[in-house]
């Protein structure tokens, strides 16, 4: 079968596709990888075929001053949550305009016999319908997606309707949702679902000398993920005083950020200034703290590792409640953020055996779950 893989230019966005786009590979399925040019990289890293479409754009200035919070609507533990809303104008459908009618135009020529896309692409919800063909959304962690408000007409509408369709015509979700989630963690889904392993994948892996030994106290990593320095919003987040609270433990402290403010630091503190895969360094992690992405958070939860999410803009506060609900981590608000209480919550995170007891039955439960070989068949008409 002839198998298209669409992801928005955003590279986390597009690490959920790959251990599938691997999976299809490996059943001797022909894959392509659809997006704009600046995806080229990561897509051909990963092994597969890139097909670059549209135009690009910077994230940093569609999206700036518009990534608001995304939490329970009914949160009233933390207050001010907000509803934020998808609209016709917003980031995501100006991404969607600069790739769909490249990405119907390559469709109607290479003929594929299915599409896969992940959140927020509304370009490959719109082509799988004008293409006539079936498709499948993957989630890539909690579907924050629940939490939106999303008018269909008025947001699909002007992008159906440049393929001679209607809004109805769409469905956001395709055919169905993949979705990595166990319980507690998932939420209610707007449409039917099949289970499918999350299989970490965080770039271009090399393990660094100082990784082949275990370590010789607890070790903390703390990281901001690809998509605050991405969007300009590192400075929300205070990273040379997180990292002076953790060092005050008893503990070594790993450093995944390339942040300008950082300077000299404690001998147990470790910078990291070359990539480096959190699916290799969470394993020899005591405990991980971190901004709230979903890839990092569902990265920590396959490795049984307890977290501390420290969430500021998008789904950051929507997956640290839903960490919560596991048992396997905490959250704090940035009003409550303050170096005595990031210092305690870890290094209850770290002497407390229920946060990694727990951290270990989510582990056990997604390690359960069809991994992306059993769901191939599936995709492909092999079984129901």
């Amino acid at each position: 079968m002839r198998v298209l893989l669409s992801t928005w230019a955003w590279r986390s966005h597009f690490y959920c596709l790959v251990p599938l786009g691997w999976a299809l590979q490996a059943a001797g399925h022909d894959v392509r990888v659809a997006s704009q040019p600046s995806m080229v990289g990561p897509i051909t890293t990963a092994g597969l075929a890139a097909v670059p479409l549209g135009e690009d754009l910077d994230f940093a200035e569609v999206f700036g001053g518009t990534i608001g919070k995304v939490g329970q609507l009914d949160d009233t533990e933390h207050g001010d949550a907000l509803v934020p809303e998808i609209t016709a104008d917003g980031g995501v459908v100006r991404y969607a305009e600069a790739i769909l009618d490249d990405l119907v135009a390559f469709g109607r020529a290479y003929r594929p016999d299915l599409m896969v896309w992940e959140p927020f692409n509304l370009a490959a919800a719109v082509a799988s319908a004008a293409l006539g063909v079936p498709g499948v959304q993957h989630l890539w962690g909690p579907d924050s997606s629940t939490t939106l408000r999303l008018d269909h007409e008025k947001v699909v509408g002007p992008l159906a309707a440049r393929c001679g369709l209607a809004a109805d015509d769409v469905s956001r979700y395709g055919g169905y949702l993949l979705d990595p989630v166990p319980p507690p963690m998932q939420v209610p889904l707007a449409g039917p679902s099949r289970p499918i392993r999350f299989v970490p994948y965080n770039g271009p892996a090399v393990l660094p000398d100082w990784l082949r030994e275990p370590p010789r106290r607890p070790r903390i990593c703390l990281t901001a993920g690809t998509m605050m320095a991405g969007a300009g919003l590192l400075d929300e987040l205070d990273v040379p005083g997180t990292v002076r609270a953790l060092s005050t433990l008893d503990v070594d402290v790993v450093v995944a950020v390339d942040d300008a403010r950082l300077g000299d630091q404690p001998d147990n503190v470790h910078r990291i200034t070359a990539p480096l895969a959190l699916r290799l360094l969470l394993p020899t992690c005591a405990a991980l703290v971190q901004q709230g992405g979903a890839g990092t958070t569902m990265t920590a939860l396959d490795c049984g590792v307890p977290q501390l999410i420290l969430p500021h803009v998008s789904d950051q506060y929507f997956n640290g409640e839903r960490l919560a609900a596991t048992g396997a981590g905490t959250w704090l608000a940035p009003a409550e953020a303050g170096a005595a209480a990031i210092r305690d919550r870890v290094a209850d995170l770290v002497e407390n055996p229920r946060w990694r007891e727990a951290a270990g039955v989510m582990r056990d439960r997604m390690h359960a779950m069809p991994s992306p070989a059993d769901v191939v068949p599936m995709l492909t008409g092999g079984r129901p």
